[in-house]
């Protein structure tokens, strides 16, 4: 799955028509350091990693596994899958105008099926596990790979940033790192905090290749944040909660993990025939 639920963050763009600064690209930047790269040509590799060169659908998802954490040891928790369906296009002003829908499960661990009870271990009680629907989101990435999400309407006191790190090159490896930040203050309690960082992976020659529109990146996720307030921990309890785990973006739909295929037959069938309706409204959005 920033991601109401875990965030809405695995994106990309459409076209982009470099001309000669693509087969410079593809012929000088193995060699070169990322920052020899100049703005169209970072904005390019990082928009072939995060989604695609045109407007067609690109298909992503995450497995995760959490955990609790107080006095650093770690019990487990659940398992997060969550699938994310975008299309991307020219912003107005520069970079590329995104629009994103993330369908997530949590998962018992044990059994691979959509938690509907889990039995807190720091309390012993068993709660309902409530999951959160997402909703289509629209979101801008600048010229400078940067990711501009729309005000929402924030609770006072709450600090939010989502930053993009340089790309980091090295001989035919290419990352990139996102991390976003959330602390939202709670009336009577400790205040709700969110982190995470989402590292994708690719080849740089795969990225060079003349004509492509999409290529792709491997995702390696870690993501540390607040107890969630349906898990009903004493409002003494120490701690918080790891999320590790990993996936891909452009993928084939029928390559999507089956536990997540499995659930989504059950609760949400849409998604799995035509997942672009929900994109829909928005994207024909003026």
């Amino acid at each position: 799955m920033t991601h109401p639920g875990r965030r809405d963050i695995l994106m990309g763009a459409a076209a982009l028509a470099l001309g000669s600064a693509a087969l410079a690209l593809g012929t000088t930047a193995r060699a070169a350091p990322p920052e020899t790269l100049s703005p169209t040509e970072r904005l390019r590799l990082y928009m072939l990693m995060r989604g695609a060169l045109d407007e067609q659908l690109v298909v992503s998802f995450i497995e995760c596994n959490y955990w609790g954490i107080v006095n650093a040891e770690m019990t487990p928790f659940y398992d997060l899958v969550a699938a994310t369906f975008a299309r991307h296009r020219p912003a107005h002003g520069g970079g590329y105008e995104v629009v994103s829908f993330e369908v997530e499960y949590f998962i018992d661990s044990a059994t691979g099926a959509v938690l509907r009870e889990w039995k807190n271990p720091y309390t012993g009680a068993t709660v309902l596990a409530k999951h959160t629907d997402s909703v289509p989101v629209k979101f801008i990435i600048g010229p400078d790979c940067e990711i501009h999400f729309p005000p929402p309407p924030l609770i006072p006191g709450t600090v939010t940033s989502h930053a993009t790190q340089p790309l980091r090159i090295v001989g035919d490896d290419v990352w990139s790192t996102e991390t976003a930040v959330a602390r939202v203050p709670v009336p009577g309690a400790k205040p709700m905090f969110y982190n995470e960082k989402i590292i994708n992976h690719a080849h740089l020659s795969a990225l060079a290749k003349p004509g492509i529109t999409r290529a792709g990146a491997d995702v390696t996720y870690v993501g540390i944040t607040s107890f969630r307030p349906w898990q009903e921990m004493d409002k003494n309890q120490p701690g918080e909660m790891l999320g590790l785990g990993s996936g891909a973006v452009g993928v084939d739909p029928h390559a999507l993990p089956p536990r997540w295929i499995a659930a989504t037959k059950e609760h949400r069938p849409q998604a799995l025939i035509d997942p672009g309706v929900y994109l829909d409204p928005l994207w024909h959005q003026p």
